[in-house]
């Protein structure tokens, strides 16, 4: 008998193993309550543009290794089967790639502006030709960040196996990179928050 039936055979005992379904559930509520600062702020789309009555805020989810750790096996459950890389959509996402790379121990390259990139916009890293890659991103809104990412890998001759996002804004990411033939999945929606 395994630990976990042993402890569901005990009517007295607390159960230590969450199902997969209460952990997210948790994870979800401690994101967003890390996530949304009290009362409203101003935000932004890629383009720059006002979106108005969005709060969820990337950094707050970065600076906290206990939500990055749950966030990186929740991640890892997502990743296509057979992956060569991740690559973080923006040097933004940083912290979020190198949690899944090391729960995983995929390498992975980031993409976006500074030195050594092609151009001054690029990647930093290596991206092989032939490789399976994962675009990884903490929040999508309109998608261009991800989809221009992925692009960039695609040209660097990688195959896009997915794209995933901790929490998409619904805001038209999942439009328009279905529309380069990308499948973005998201852990969260910004309407899901408890």
């Amino acid at each position: 008998m395994s630990l976990a039936q042993e402890l569901a055979a005990r009517g007295d005992a607390v159960a230590v193993f969450l199902d997969p379904e209460r952990r997210r559930s948790e994870l979800r509520a401690d994101l967003f309550a890390a996530a949304r600062p009290a009362g409203p702020r101003p935000s932004t789309h890629d383009d720059g543009a006002p979106a108005p009555g969005h709060t969820v805020d990337p950094y707050a989810l970065h600076t906290r290794p206990t939500i990055l750790r749950r966030l990186a096996a929740l991640l890892a459950d997502e990743l296509p089967a057979r992956l060569d890389r991740l690559v973080a959509a923006d040097r933004a996402d940083t912290p979020l790639v190198t949690a899944v790379a090391l729960h995983t121990g995929l390498p992975f390259a980031l993409a976006g502006k500074g030195p050594g990139t092609e151009g001054g916009t690029g990647l930093l890293g290596e991206v092989h030709r032939g490789e399976r890659i994962t675009v990884l991103t903490t929040v999508t809104a309109g998608g261009r960040s991800a989809l221009r990412t992925a692009e960039l890998a695609r040209r660097h001759g990688a195959e896009v196996a997915s794209v995933l996002t901790v929490i998409d804004r619904d805001e038209g990411a999942v439009a328009r990179l279905a529309a380069a033939g990308h499948r973005l999945r998201a852990l969260f929606t910004d309407g899901t928050a408890p």
